[in-house]
């Protein structure tokens, strides 16, 4: 008997000791304290359009351990953050909080509802308002690690107006009645106006569905001005006739005219054949072609995102405006509205044995990509197999890439990204 009691009670303290063990492991902690400093300019005034980069500090939240931290920053204009709105950093990973001037404008009007000048009206002459900022922390990508600084007032922030809208031109002609294109004439010819998509917004394709007289005849202006009682600037006639304010007859083939435009000529598209209805024009001005169609067709103009990485080069080029032609040739195309966009490039000037990448939506500069590995570090991804992606500027890395065609798919519907080797 005393040697089972023995037994049992040595079991007893190897268990304890077993526990102890594990207790005294590292465990990730919830913290307790994390603080957004004050920055030492809030009291002035923030110029959001004359800004470039705001920034703030915070304390590193106690996790009891040594892992990876994720910040974030919101908005509100409410000091309750009843409707809060998130700005993306430059560096998740970094306690020093640094976002865009911009992205905080657009925020702030998105939470206005400002959506078009309409819209924008009540603030013009009132655009001085208070904003409240807060900071968020989490470990690991541990939800429960969440934790939500105090929130500090930026009591004098001066917002603009920046809501992108579709620019247009105008058809002057027949069926507007041939009043000038002057500006004394705008509201009269609000209606033969041809628009950008809003999903191409400085694309400088515009297109626009008309009930059409029979035998039109027109030509195309891209502003109102007073010269000549606007008759003198700004005009795209038809090529092909005489220069002389003439019509130049068109002619639709199985409903369709495609040809070009001419910035020097005053001569008008003439369509004799047409027995007046609906007609759908698109005007691309980067190539100053124009296309027609009988009857009310949906135009989906081409829309682009932009690859980049390594794919020239061990240097990687900035996604900025200036870079443009560069960027021509390391662009995803999308023709058919769907979101969907592809293309197939060829990295034999590669920087490294694997491609590293990311996407983003516009060629407004570094920071946070809006179709990024979705772990916000090198990400592998394997030929033939769609991956997830998120906002933020971890690549996707794609091994034995160098010297090969690879098939790229962005899906936009789902941020899904696919890459597959191609023969």
């Amino acid at each position: 008997m005393k040697k089972f009691v023995s037994f049992i009670a040595t079991i007893a303290a190897v268990a304890a000791l077993s526990a102890c063990s594990q207790d005294d492991g590292p465990v990730l902690q919830k913290p307790t304290e994390f603080k957004l400093n004050t920055p030492p300019f809030a009291e002035q005034l923030y110029q959001l359009e004359n800004t470039g980069d705001i920034q703030f500090t915070c304390s590193q939240p106690d996790y009891g351990l040594g892992t990876e931290t994720t910040y974030g920053v919101e908005i509100s204009l409410t000091e309750d953050f009843a409707n809060p709105k998130a700005v993306t950093l430059a560096n998740s990973l970094s306690a020093t909080l640094q976002f865009s001037a911009a992205d905080v404008n657009l925020a702030i009007l998105d939470l206005l509802g400002v959506v078009d000048e309409e819209t924008w009206a009540p603030y013009a002459d009132n655009r001085v308002m208070p904003l409240y900022v807060r900071a968020t922390a989490q470990a690991a990508q541990v939800e429960y690690s969440k934790i939500t600084s105090n929130v500090v007032k930026l009591p004098k922030v001066e917002i603009y107006f920046a809501i992108k809208l579709p620019a247009y031109i105008y058809l002057i002609g027949s069926p507007s009645g041939w009043n000038s294109p002057s500006p004394g004439n705008a509201e009269a010819l609000k209606d033969w106006r041809l628009f950008e998509s809003e999903q191409a917004i400085g694309s400088n394709v515009y297109s626009a569905v008309f009930t059409m007289p029979a035998q039109p005849t027109f030509r195309f202006y891209t502003a109102l001005t007073e010269a000549g009682d606007g008759w003198e600037a700004n005009y795209l006639g038809c090529p092909g006739g005489p220069n002389a304010d003439t019509d130049v007859n068109c002619e639709l083939t199985d409903g369709v005219f495609e040809g070009s435009l001419d910035p020097n000529t005053k001569d008008k598209f003439f369509f004799p054949d047409f027995q007046g209805g609906e007609m759908t024009i698109t005007v691309d001005l980067n190539t100053n072609t124009i296309k027609v169609q009988a009857g009310a067709v949906e135009v989906h103009p081409t829309t682009y995102i932009y690859i980049c990485g390594n794919m020239a080069s061990s240097d990687w080029t900035e996604p900025s405006a200036a870079n443009q032609e560069f960027y021509d040739n390391w662009r995803l195309s999308c023709s058919d509205g769907s979101g969907v966009y592809t293309a197939t490039f060829n990295l034999d000037n590669c920087g490294a044995d694997a491609l590293y990448c990311r996407f983003y939506q516009a060629l407004t500069g570094w920071g946070a990509a809006q179709w990024a590995s979705p772990t916000d570090a090198d990400y592998e991804v394997t030929s033939g197999v769609a991956a997830d992606s998120k906002v933020g500027e971890g690549c996707f890395q794609l091994n034995d890439a160098k010297g090969k065609n690879v098939s790229v798919e962005v899906d936009t519907n789902t941020n899904k990204v696919k890459f597959t080797f191609v023969e």
